[in-house]
């Protein structure tokens, strides 16, 4: 289909409203298959994303607003169910977001027309087996249900559902409030993922990295793995509680992922799929960022952390911008696990590390391309390798055996992490010698 020029939209048609922090932006449309944004006149707050700048009187055309918009949308079955559940499209983005963009990544958030939109957030108490009861169901009308309650959505491949925790107990969001932890399920294809995921942002950590804090949620069954795990949200801020007994409130803060800033739609997230790439990544922080030799460090951190964990899942989504009232920089990382340790799963990298995806045949010439990628010496690629594999051996005992207790046994997919680690940690290490 050949998006139609932006200026030929029928901008009187019915239109959804789009908020950014709590402030009327613009209005999301549709005309025939194409979907188009206008910021309203005199608008002149943050920007929505970097590729959609306040413009007076400007329409963006069909790519440009499906690329922002289309990523807020979740990319699983559940979208399926979703769309099944309201007799909507898949592919209607502006359908979907009416029915569920109350609370989505970042602080935009999408209305219907003349929608009541709450003054007041509220929020209904879930019990943890009440809330494992929602992830329960394999086609997962439940978890379809408490997301129309809410209206929110989160985008990836995992089921997932926003939660505010609060007082020790957790609380649905109602009527597009807002959350402050993202509960994933792990899938049963692949044994001890919140194990694995818990260790790998622990890594992350040890190496000077900033990750959203994490925990599993205790299986009913004590003699089984945590199926669930909590995700702090890092682009929502809970206000300093003054009482007790009433919620104190909570401030969005803005994000986008890299295929909203590069341009890239969802199904385009891997690199391979003509998604973004290390150097797209540095380009955008070299563009954007406020803090971009700071950035580009902790990006070149990542890859060869991804490289030494066997993360081969860091693609475009997985990276993201956050925007504040100073700029914007690069957010702290998230959905970091080690795919590796699982035979059924590509062991091929998302993102090529210099000429190579493959993680186990990496040369000193990826050495050098990576650096040309980051526009760094490489001699500052062979010193941060040294640090990632010194700091990576040292507390691989710790990290494992701390994740172990967390989950309350062993984990097979732990075990091979460690064999994992113990022969790619030297491997990589090697290559700064050859640089």
């Amino acid at each position: 289909m050949t998006p139609r020029k932006a200026e030929r939209y029928d901008t009187t048609e019915a239109a959804l409203d789009v908020l950014m922090h709590e402030h009327d932006a613009g209005v999301l449309g549709e005309h025939d298959d194409d979907v188009w944004y206008r910021y309203h006149d005199g608008y002149a707050q943050a920007a929505l994303s970097v590729r959609l700048p306040v413009r007076p009187l400007m329409t963006y055309g069909h790519r440009e607003t499906l690329v922002f918009f289309d990523n807020l949308l979740l990319e699983s079955d559940t979208r399926d169910e979703l769309a099944r559940v309201r007799q909507d499209d898949r592919s209607d983005v502006a359908g979907l977001l009416g029915r569920v963009g109350g609370e989505c990544a970042g602080a935009v958030s999408v209305w219907t027309p003349g929608a009541e939109r709450p003054t007041t957030a509220t929020y209904r108490a879930l019990s943890e087996p009440a809330l494992a009861a929602l992830f329960d169901e394999r086609h997962g009308e439940r978890l379809t249900a408490a997301m129309l309650e809410s209206r929110q959505v989160m985008s990836g491949v995992q089921r997932k559902l926003v939660l505010r925790r609060w007082n020790n107990t957790w609380q649905l969001p109602l009527n597009g409030a807002a959350g402050t932890h993202i509960i994933k399920r792990a899938s049963g294809r692949y044994d001890g993922l919140v194990a694995n995921e818990l260790a790998c942002l622990a890594f992350y950590r040890t190496i000077g990295l900033v990750v959203p804090a994490a925990h599993a949620i205790a299986s009913e069954d004590d003699s089984t793995e945590p199926t669930l795990i909590a995700i702090e949200r890092y682009d929502r801020i809970e206000a300093p509680s003054t009482d007790a007994g009433s919620l104190p409130p909570i401030t969005r803060v803005h994000q986008e992922d890299v295929c909203q800033v590069t341009g890239r739609l969802p199904r385009r997230k891997y690199q391979r799929d003509g998604g973004p790439g290390v150097r797209d990544l540095a380009a955008a922080i070299r563009r954007y960022s406020v803090r971009p030799a700071n950035d580009l460090q902790e990006l070149l951190a990542a890859v060869i952390a991804n490289v030494c964990l066997g993360n081969g899942d860091a693609h475009g989504k997985n990276f993201a911008l956050l925007h504040s009232a100073s700029g914007a920089r690069l957010a702290p990382f998230y959905d970091v696990v080690s795919t590796e340790v699982y035979p059924s799963l590509s062991p091929d990298l998302s993102m090529r590390f210099g000429h190579s995806y493959q993680p186990q045949a990496l040369t000193a010439a990826d050495v050098q391309r990576l650096a040309a990628d980051l526009g760094v010496a490489p001699a500052k690629v062979r010193s941060t390798i040294e640090q990632v594999t010194t700091t990576l051996q040292q507390a691989m005992h710790d990290v494992l055996h701390a994740t172990t207790a967390m989950v309350g046994g062993e984990v097979a997919a732990l075990s091979r992490l460690e064999a994992l680690m113990r022969v790619r940690l030297p491997t990589v290490a090697e290559l700064a010698r050859r640089v």
